[in-house]
């Protein structure tokens, strides 16, 4: 004991788990053959378990019981998505099923809104995906972005991004605003948090905000807590910010949806990600201090709004200012990509020019392993995991659009697993900026967690990947 308290995870403990996980993702690797996909899967979940146990702070400080009750609620949640039949129906895959289809269908009500402004540029009839043979080179590869005769009749436009995609973001920012006023986001919220609260025995303020964020950005969720926020514990802190990291906003899940993205998997890993951001962050920083609202759920409320209408056009302009952001960070990013990729092209490997997409295959092939991807598929998904943790998963979904024909179905699930999150290193300074400007005093802290928040926030889209991976 140090101070009253149980001492650091001690660095022999670190030096074994870190060899275990070597052992096994070694195993992984090089017996597929043997273990099949869904050995590799189960390794792949003990390995990032691992992982946060290398790097917990306090390994005797961690509650078991958390541990216990999350992992068993995310396991469980995937099962009753996954396998749970009733008279050979599945009814959790039937309802993210729906749950998927009415994602599509705001698709196409956003393109009514759509069309209105840019007219052609936004008709689904003018601007569906062209065939691979009809698209154009760009800084990731092929994109469908250009304008070609694909009918002697009439022309054919690719997928206009900025017309169809963002158009998305404002329209489901305003259906949630507007189900915000009328309480139902709050309704399920609470539901959710009390439940965990009660089987986990994590505090009132970090659990709220953890399950907000199924629904609410990473910088929006904490404000149904943010009184709280300056007297939060370290540990509830790194929780809070976890929970951003590993989710992703509830205005985003239909434009990936549309971008190729399981529907099913994309709004279950958005819901397992929530006991398990919990657990894995206990795991990181273990609490050792004493929460404020410890077997308390309240929210906090939120800004309010005159009526229905101030809701709606309210959510638009947050939603706007969501759309204009991605399409800044695109342009931004995307353009780095090219940046990098022309620099790179003076190197060669083994006869083939070096590209930033090559490197992240190398770097985290070995992680797509541990998710149960076959190995024909591993560098595509390696590529993507590195997209989505070094830039962000906006990027990475748009060069998945580019791999997905040439995967099988389990790979294109199990990639939606991994990429549903906002685990990104800008994140952090997202995260820095939103919560800080809530809570100035603990500005330092957050910077302080900022990593350990990136590490866990990714580690969790992983978890929930090889989970889905075992019961597939």
């Amino acid at each position: 004991m140090e101070n009253g308290k149980p001492a650091p995870t001690p660095w022999a403990w670190r030096a074994a788990i870190a060899a275990a996980v070597a052992a096994l993702a070694t195993a992984a690797y090089f017996g597929g053959h043997v273990l099949g996909p869904r050995g590799q899967s189960a390794l792949g979940v003990l390995c990032f378990l691992g992982v946060a146990a290398t790097f917990s702070a306090n390994l005797r400080a961690l509650n078991w019981r958390t541990l216990a009750w999350g992992f068993g609620l995310q396991v469980l949640l995937a099962l009753f998505v996954l396998k749970f039949e009733i008279n050979g129906v599945r009814p959790g895959y039937k309802f993210f099923d729906f749950l998927g289809g009415v994602a599509k269908q705001f698709l196409a009500f956003s393109d009514e809104g759509a069309k209105f402004v840019f007219r052609s540029l936004a008709d689904p009839a003018y601007t569906d995906p062209l065939p691979k043979s009809d698209a154009v080179g760009g800084a990731l590869g092929t994109t469908h972005v250009a304008v070609v005769q694909h009918d002697a009749s009439r022309p054919h436009l690719g997928f206009i991004f900025a017309c169809r995609a963002l158009p998305t973001i404002i329209f489901v920012s305003a259906f949630f605003s507007v189900l915000y006023y009328f309480g139902v986001l709050q309704f399920v919220v609470r539901l959710m948090a009390r439940v965990m609260a009660y089987l986990m025995r994590t505090s009132g303020a970090e659990t709220l905000s953890v399950t907000a964020n199924v629904v609410m950005g990473q910088t929006e969720a904490p404000l149904i807590v943010k009184p709280y926020v300056p007297t939060m514990t370290e540990s509830e802190l790194l929780a809070m910010m976890v929970g951003g990291m590993a989710h992703i906003s509830g205005s985003l899940m239909a434009v990936y949806i549309g971008m190729g993205a399981d529907p099913v998997a994309i709004l279950a890993t958005s819901v397992m990600a929530s006991p398990c951001s919990l657990y894995l962050a206990k795991i990181i920083l273990p609490e050792t201090g004493q929460p404020q609202t410890q077997g308390t759920v309240k929210p906090v409320p939120m800004e309010g709004h005159t009526n229905v209408i101030d809701a709606a056009a309210a959510g638009a302009s947050d939603g706007m200012r969501l759309a204009l952001n991605i399409a800044a960070m695109l342009i931004a990013f995307i353009a780095f990509i090219a940046l990098f990729n022309y620099l790179l092209s003076a190197v060669t490997v083994r006869g083939e020019t070096l590209t930033l997409a090559r490197i992240f295959s190398w770097v985290f092939e070995p992680v797509a392993y541990l998710l149960g991807i076959r190995p024909e598929d591993a560098p595509k998904v390696g590529d993507l995991l590195g997209t989505k943790l070094v830039l962000n998963e906006f990027v990475a979904y748009l060069s998945f659009q580019r791999y997905a024909p040439g995967m099988d179905e389990r790979t294109r699930v199990l990639s939606t697993y991994a990429l549903t999150g906002f685990a990104n290193i800008a994140s952090i300074g997202i995260q820095i900026g939103g919560i800080g400007a809530m809570a100035p005093s603990r500005r330092a802290d957050l910077a302080r967690l900022g990593p350990r928040a990136l590490l866990t926030g990714f580690l969790v889209t992983l978890v929930n990947a090889a989970i889905a991976g075992v019961l597939l």
